[in-house]
């Protein structure tokens, strides 16, 4: 029997190119480098570009050269094959009066032929490796370093996630976000609501994560250089 965490980040990696962090809390930073587990599918961290030492005069400290942090859309929600996000309600639709405010709230259907894997972020950041053809006479002039390693280009990072993983069966799976305070388009995953969430769970695996001042980490995209050209990463 394989790892739990494997199957899920291929599952996720297949639906989005991108590869899924069993370990949100634990940090994986944009410049890292190193290598995948084969048995776990969990990145291997060996060092970063930002902090090994080169000896052609490129300053990583450069403003130009450092990673560029975006906002993204209030929700990203990624799904492997077998799984579908059937409904999909934003704040004011999902909103209980009287009770409780409702950032959002998503239900998925399984349809059980096989496992099927489910990503939710809420309010998601884009941290990625500037363009900037100094990053690739880097990767050159240290090929005996770089060579056959991964390089993480973009991290995608949030305060609020959920991870869910169905069985080998049929089953639904329902999950909202609720806040303490009011849901605004001025706050954000620092501001100054409170999030919780709620889930309906069957029979699958399921971890979340709900902390203003935290800085999860669920999803990251990696590039193998080729120590030999000035192949872009991105």
């Amino acid at each position: 029997m394989g790892f739990e965490s494997r199957k899920f980040i291929d599952l996720i990696q297949t639906a989005t190119s991108r590869w899924a962090n069993w370990e949100p809390p634990t940090a994986i930073n944009v410049g890292d480098y190193g290598l995948i587990d084969k048995d776990t599918g969990e990145f291997e961290w060996e060092g970063n570009l930002y902090t090994t030492k080169n000896s052609i005069g490129i300053d990583m400290t450069d403003e130009a050269l450092r990673p560029v942090e975006t906002e993204g859309e209030d929700k990203y929600i990624a799904k492997s094959w077998g799984a579908t996000a059937k409904k999909v309600y934003t704040a004011a639709e999902a909103e209980v009066p009287g009770i409780v405010s409702v950032a959002f709230k998503v239900h998925f259907q399984f349809n059980g032929k096989k496992r099927a894997a489910a990503l939710v972020m809420y309010k998601p950041r884009y941290i990625t490796l500037p363009e900037d053809e100094r990053i690739a006479k880097l990767l050159k002039s240290k090929h005996n370093v770089f060579e056959g390693k991964y390089i993480v280009t973009e991290v995608i990072c949030c305060a609020e996630y959920v991870m869910y993983m169905s069985s080998n069966i049929p089953e639904t799976f329902s999950v909202s976000l609720q806040a303490t305070g009011p849901i605004a388009p001025a706050v954000n995953a620092g501001g100054a609501a409170s999030f919780t969430w709620s889930s309906e769970i069957s029979h699958g695996t399921y971890r979340e994560g709900s902390e203003s001042i935290a800085k999860y980490m669920p999803l990251y995209r990696l590039k193998k250089p080729r120590p030999t050209s000035a192949k872009r990463l991105k």
